[in-house]
């Protein structure tokens, strides 16, 4: 159980940076790009569950992968923001 309130608190920073990027990103109507990045957290997140399950980890296992999901969304999130691409107003 310890192990999973310390997967639990590292993870709210996270989402608060992820929350605050998919609003922005959000309003700027740079829905593709959340959409795609959002499948390639899916893949990454699933294939932790998947280990975990075969290795036995139980919620653990879970929170890891829900972990995994927010940081992976957290990076691609950043790098769109920084690249400054989703600036582009009008159509493109």
């Amino acid at each position: 159980v310890a192990a999973i309130w310390l997967l639990f608190a590292l993870m709210q920073p996270l989402n608060g940076a992820v929350f605050a990027l998919d609003g922005i990103l959000i309003g700027a109507g740079d829905g593709p790009y959340l959409a795609w990045s959002m499948v390639v957290a899916f893949v990454a997140s699933a294939a932790v569950a998947v280990a975990a399950y075969a290795l036995e980890w139980g919620i653990v296992g879970v929170w890891a992968a829900l972990v995994v999901l927010i940081v992976v969304r957290l990076v691609l999130m950043w790098r769109r923001f920084a690249s400054r691409r989703w600036l582009v107003t009008g159509w493109t």
